[in-house]
């Protein structure tokens, strides 16, 4: 119990927030409901901007469907093709992509077990929604009271390694303002090297 506690300390690791602030058009000034969820599929919601995101029933994984002006009606998610050598992961926009899944754009994790392998597979596993922010330990954060932001905290894990992941996105609808944070713990009994962790990836158009 002992090394399994001390494996927990050593690769737990909160990842500082990255505020999303879009430049946005849309003039929708009513106040919105900050975190709206339809089963798994996931609303937040500005003012004027809106950020949705849902499930994927076959991978788990949590596919980004719109960031950017306020939208009141359904999102249609995109069916992608697959062909060639690149797989399905590396065709959609995922919000938190790893690695070894066959996606070879930049993750936004990159976690080394004691074997030495960086394969991770974070799927979903549940989601909480909570008023006010949680305060991030030992690092500085925004902060605001119950009727100022809410949180959604979605809880991703890795079965073959044992590693969870928090994904938290705390809404400031008034602000037009969404605070974003990931917390790792390695819920196993070896010891694990986080490389790398972000707590945002975007997926920008590459047409223009």
């Amino acid at each position: 119990m002992a090394s399994f506690q001390a494996a927990r300390s050593f690769a737990r690791l909160v990842g500082l927030a990255a505020i999303l602030h879009p430049l946005v058009t849309a003039q929708n000034t009513s106040y919105n409901t900050g975190v709206v969820v339809d089963g798994t599929s996931f609303a937040l919601n500005g003012d004027n901007l809106s950020y949705r995101f849902h499930v994927d029933e076959d991978t788990g994984d949590l596919i980004s469907d719109h960031f950017g002006g306020s939208v009141t009606e359904s999102v249609p998610m995109l069916e992608p093709s697959v062909s060639g050598w690149v797989g399905l992961s590396g065709r959609v926009k995922r919000e938190f992509p790893d690695l070894g899944r066959g996606d070879f754009r930049v993750p936004a994790v990159r976690i080394r077990q004691s074997e030495g392998y960086t394969v991770t597979d974070s799927r979903y596993q549940s989601h909480d929604v909570v008023q006010g922010k949680p305060a991030l330990p030992g690092l500085p954060s925004t902060f605001g009271n119950n009727d100022e932001v809410t949180t959604l905290v979605v809880h991703m894990y890795d079965n073959y390694s044992a590693i969870a992941a928090d994904l938290t996105y705390s809404v400031f609808p008034r602000l037009d303002a969404i605070v974003r944070s990931v917390n790792i713990t390695n819920q196993g009994e070896n010891n694990i090297t986080v490389e790398k962790l972000a707590s945002f990836s975007v997926d920008l158009p590459y047409d223009d």
